[in-house]
């Protein structure tokens, strides 16, 4: 199903509209200043998907890159795989930030990746970056975008986050922040928001 298709089905379901009782705390800020209040609720509310040892998922894939932007993973070629390697590297990173070292990628990692992620997007970082290669990756492996994972934040991956955003009511800005950073984790497990990886 193309993604135009799956703009019409969510809005002729009314999938974004606010589901009765739902009361989470939004990030910090959002990624842009249209996105509006119960799309940004919805989107807390999704569950992170935690990544264990063993695991062979492309969320692993982009949590490598995170963790490599961060400068706690060095890999030369990054895959799908939950190995030793990655584990130790989890572990590091939950020491550094206080966060019980359970060498999974859990919810309290996720949430302080996340905030150390910072913000991608035309001239917002030095190219090529580990982060623009975490959301290419989650884009083009996770959701089946046709664009290759070269850390360089141009157009084509500019256009694929704005078209992501507009399939879940984001403000449309071409900008990866904490409310779009959640969406590439969750979105794919999440059926408020329904992305299914499918293009």
């Amino acid at each position: 199903m193309s993604i135009g298709n799956r703009i019409a089905a969510l809005l002729a379901s009314g999938a974004l509209a606010l589901t009765g009782g739902l009361a989470v705390a939004p990030a910090a800020s959002a990624d842009g200043a249209g996105t509006p209040p119960e799309v940004e609720a919805k989107i807390e509310a999704c569950e992170w998907t935690v990544l264990a040892p063993g695991d062979e998922r492309w969320e692993v894939g982009m949590a490598k890159h995170v963790l490599q932007s961060l400068g706690y993973y060095e890999a030369g070629q990054v895959d799908d795989h939950y190995g030793e390697d990655f584990t130790a590297a989890v572990e590091a990173y939950q020491d550094a930030v206080d966060v019980p070292q359970s060498g999974e990628f859990d919810i309290a990692t996720w949430e302080h990746a996340r905030s150390d992620f910072g913000q991608v997007g035309p001239g917002l970082q030095a190219e090529p970056s580990d982060r623009v290669r975490a959301v290419q990756y989650a884009l083009a492996v996770g959701y089946g975008y046709a664009l290759s994972v070269d850390g360089y934040y141009g157009p084509v991956t500019e256009g694929a986050v704005r078209e992501l955003q507009g399939v879940v009511g984001v403000d449309a800005d071409g900008i990866v922040g904490p409310i779009t950073f959640r969406v590439l984790v969750t979105g794919g497990a999440c059926q408020e928001l329904g992305l299914t990886g499918e293009r």
